[in-house]
């Protein structure tokens, strides 16, 4: 995780001279979302298809084809339980991840919309079987779960705006992991104004 700190500073100092910079926001919908946790001694298994949403602010540096950004969302999983043996349901999770993006998802991209990829890394916080928990893990304390996790993305973007699809991934033990494939949209409204 430390080299990829280091990647992103030499990066974004490198752009630094042609670099604008965007506030705006991303909203997305995990598709298939599985956590793997602890909980009262127990593996722990929530999964949810298809309604898990997340939003939050980002921030963009960098210029049409290229850009870093810094993201911290918020999410809900209402209906994700383990589906082997139920023990609760609900999962909240924030990630917050820094992105280097190419091409369309850069955020900036102009009047010709184009297609473009992000790889992201960072971390991802969740909060397991927040709710209608089994009466033998009722007395059990909330654990806030953190993992590294990686995000591939692939879409298509233009005058500040992308649609993409992404996997991510959290790179956890055997008793703590993460895996995703969702949809986003982000908007960089600092970029949309140009075309209103």
């Amino acid at each position: 995780m430390r080299s990829f700190v280091i990647a992103v500073v030499l990066l974004t100092s490198s752009v630094q001279a042609h670099s604008q910079l965007g506030v705006g926001m991303a909203f997305g919908n995990e598709l298939y979302q599985s956590f793997t946790n602890e909980l009262a001694g127990m593996e722990n298994n929530p999964t949810s298809v298809l309604l898990s949403p997340h939003f939050g602010p980002k921030l963009f540096i960098g210029s049409q084809t290229f850009s870093v950004s810094l993201h911290a969302g918020v999410g809900i999983s209402t209906f994700a339980f383990d589906w082997k043996e139920y023990k609760g349901m609900g999962v909240v999770y924030s990630p917050l991840l820094v992105s280097l993006n190419y091409g369309g998802l850069s955020g900036f991209t102009e009047e010709q919309s184009s297609w473009g990829a992000s790889l992201s890394g960072g971390y991802l916080f969740s909060l397991t079987d927040i709710y209608f928990r089994k009466d033998d893990i009722e007395g059990d304390e909330f654990r806030v779960h953190q993992l590294p996790t990686l995000r591939l993305s692939g879409g298509f973007g233009g005058k500040g705006a992308s649609l993409y699809g992404y996997i991510g991934y959290g790179l956890g033990s055997d008793t703590n992991g993460y895996f995703s494939v969702g949809i986003g949209l982000e908007v960089n409204f600092s970029q949309r104004k140009n075309y209103r």
